[in-house]
């Protein structure tokens, strides 16, 4: 009885494939439920959830909390370099949107002023934005700027989410990567709730330091890429 229900979910594994490739399931697309796809191939709902697990792992579909489980496009690769640009690096795979979702200023923390060679007394702009592909939320960031260099950054932000047409209101015509850190780590429950994934799903955060070309700090910023739909590519050029 166990070898065939593992037959069977390894042929509803197939089958589901087959229809992703054969176009009858698009790029985005909300998959048939457990219980849809139970009754279309016979079996309970724990042998399907074997199958749709199998093609997540692979790559083929992605859940999303309280939606459902839907088809995966291609993985967007974000190259990190000395010159990162989230715009440039993944339009490559797709058409990349952003959006600001909250901006505040306050004094920095400690390690805020230990990366942008601040003092905790002096002042921070933060902005906290998401990053789409295809529609679906792949990143989370918060962005940390330092006042004095960086006064203005948020209202032009909030009027255009591009921190390289931001930087370039502001005077600053280029900026370098100083520092990257990556770190694997899963999903806490708050964010799941922002990227709309599984509590504990595999992310990527990217910890880093963006400075002028005298070498002064102008941004520290921590990002959360979900691991399942990114590729990160290190170049040193």
């Amino acid at each position: 009885m166990t070898s065939r229900l593992r037959v069977l979910w390894k042929e509803i594994h197939s089958e589901l494939l087959n229809d992703i490739h054969a176009g009858h399931y698009a790029v985005g697309e909300k998959m048939p439920t457990e219980a849809e796809l139970a009754r279309r191939f016979n079996v309970n709902r724990h042998t399907v959830r074997r199958a749709l697990g199998l093609m997540r792992e692979d790559g083929f579909v992605f859940s999303k909390k309280g939606s459902g489980v839907f088809v995966t496009g291609k993985n967007a690769t974000y190259r990190i370099g000395k010159r990162t640009r989230f715009s440039q690096n993944i339009s490559a795979d797709g058409v990349p949107s952003r959006q600001i979702t909250s901006v505040e200023t306050r004094h920095a923390t400690r390690l805020e002023a230990s990366k942008l060679a601040l003092k905790t007394s002096d002042i921070v702009h933060v902005a906290e934005g998401l990053g789409h592909l295809e529609n679906t939320p792949i990143m989370h960031s918060v962005s940390r700027f330092p006042s004095g260099r960086c006064d203005g950054i948020l209202a032009h932000l909030q009027t255009n989410p591009s921190k390289t047409d931001a930087f370039t209101a502001l005077g600053i015509a280029d900026y370098l990567r100083k520092e990257t850190e990556v770190t694997a780590v899963t999903a806490t429950a708050m964010m799941a709730n922002i990227l709309r994934c599984e509590l504990g799903a595999p992310l990527l955060r990217v910890n880093s330091v963006n400075i002028l070309l005298d070498g002064a700090p102008i941004e520290y910023g921590t990002t959360h890429f979900i691991g399942d739909r990114m590729v990160l590519s290190v170049h040193t050029d």
